[in-house]
């Protein structure tokens, strides 16, 4: 089973936010933040540090409100009607939120209890066994590693998250082998329809399980990209010797997405546009090309745009 979350056949949107802002005193944290979300759908949310992303998956999660705009899950509002919200939505952060002093089965029991989730018992017994943690189910959950933890935080979010997981840095830390086991836990949870939203800075983890991905700058959504289509692009990379800024700065130009990398520079070949075109325009521009290169893109080079932007002042 591949671990790429599956997208929804319905169209009707699971989580729907629109002009979603908020500030802490004078720092505006998110500013007019759109989109929609449909079941099955999983959404990587990435950024910078104090881009927003927590913040973000917070006030989906119902524990924090925005300051302006709307923000419904499933067609409830989640200022107003939170009461129905609750038992749609599970969320895990990057300090979770575990008791260390109960048993992995005690933990899953309370969150049952808190979102007032119905026939628990046959719940629990089945996330128990999607997140392997069955053999430990009267450990006490202070002793478990750092992975075994983070299998438990997705548990007890998954227990009340009927429809939206919202997923903060779950796939940190941990061991490539226990972070391949996690991928495909979070990729069964949406396969009966759950919306997952998972905010993290592994973008080549994110690539591999999310079907879009939001990136935030500055509280600002930058780029809204599908991911497949993100990953069959092809980009040029050129180291550059001894060239004059001018006629980069034209190059750069002349080619929308192009960006500074280090020594050189990066294009992204898109429209039908080869690397041979983008060695003529150097050889006009008298930029001398020290080596070349074609790779596929990634969220990387999502980041690095934003980056150039943001220096530049647009």
């Amino acid at each position: 089973m591949s671990e790429k979350l599956q997208m929804s056949s319905s169209n009707a949107p699971v989580v729907d936010l629109t002009g979603v802002c908020k500030s802490f005193g004078s720092r505006a944290v998110l500013e007019e933040i759109s989109f929609q979300l449909t079941g099955g759908e999983g959404l990587c949310i990435c950024g910078p540090n104090s881009a927003g992303k927590t913040t973000l998956l917070r006030i989906i999660a119902a524990l924090l409100e925005p300051d302006d705009g709307a923000v419904e899950i499933c067609g409830f509002n989640v200022q107003r009607q939170s009461h129905k919200i609750k038992p749609l939505i599970g969320a895990i952060f990057h300090k979770s939120m575990i008791y260390p002093q109960l048993t992995v089965i005690e933990n899953l029991r309370f969150f049952a209890a808190l979102y007032g989730v119905k026939n628990n018992k046959s719940r629990i017994e089945e996330l128990l066994e999607e997140t392997a943690l069955t053999p430990y189910r009267y450990d006490i959950a202070g002793i478990l590693s750092r992975g075994m933890m983070q299998r438990l935080g997705l548990a007890a979010a998954a227990v009340s998250g009927k429809s939206v997981l919202a997923l903060d840095e779950v796939l940190s830390g941990i061991d490539p082998l226990v972070a391949r086991r996690l991928r495909g836990q979070i990729s069964r949870l949406a396969t009966c329809g759950r919306s997952i939203l998972i905010a993290s800075h592994d973008l080549a983890t994110l690539e591999r399980i999310a079907t879009r991905a939001l990136v935030l700058w500055d509280g600002h959504l930058v780029a809204d990209v599908c991911v497949a289509k993100l990953v069959c692009e092809r980009v040029a990379e050129l180291s550059l010797s001894g060239s004059s800024l001018a006629g980069v700065d034209q190059l750069l130009v002349q080619f929308a997405g192009s960006v500074r990398t280090g020594e050189g520079v990066s294009v992204p070949l898109t429209n039908g546009l080869t690397i041979e075109k983008v060695m003529t325009a150097c050889r006009s521009l008298r930029i001398a090309v020290a080596g070349s290169r074609t790779r596929y893109r990634v969220l990387e080079d999502i980041l690095v745009a934003a980056a150039e932007r943001s220096a530049g002042g647009s």
